[in-house]
């Protein structure tokens, strides 16, 4: 009986934590949602995708380490122009430092918006730490 239960404890021990770590993203997200409608704004009216914070009406990236679980948030031309990355700062958990990705992209006028992590395995959020949607 004491092995199964201990068996069943660190089974929910490890999906607790990972729930944790992907709350925590999860405030990244919330900054992200704001960067999109900054973007957005940009490309409706310049017709290009703006290629940093400045453009697109936002903040220093460097500034969003201010927030609990935030490193930075960057508008950026990779992989492509328009991209938010989000880098998330949670200390002790193998998600710190890591990165995620909400790439644009059009199709007849309207933005759609592809969140990803990067393949590069040193920045690279483990996707059982990324939020439902970015999963894919």
């Amino acid at each position: 009986v004491i092995a199964i239960l201990s068996i069943l404890l660190v089974v929910a021990i490890s999906a607790y934590t990972d729930y944790v770590v992907r709350s925590k993203v999860g405030e990244g997200m919330v900054f992200a949602a704001e960067a999109k409608t900054g973007v957005s704004e940009y490309f409706y009216n310049i017709k290009e995708w703006p290629t940093d914070n400045a453009a697109a009406g936002l903040p220093l990236a460097s500034s969003y380490s201010r927030y609990d679980f935030m490193e930075r948030l960057e508008i950026t031309s990779i992989p492509k122009p328009g991209t938010i990355s989000v880098t998330v700062s949670i200390p002790g958990t193998t998600a710190d430092g890591k990165e995620l990705h909400l790439i644009p992209s059009t199709l007849g006028g309207i933005i759609n918006w592809t969140c990803t992590s990067p393949d590069d395995p040193d920045i690279r959020l483990d996707i059982n730490h990324r939020p439902a949607n970015c999963r894919g």
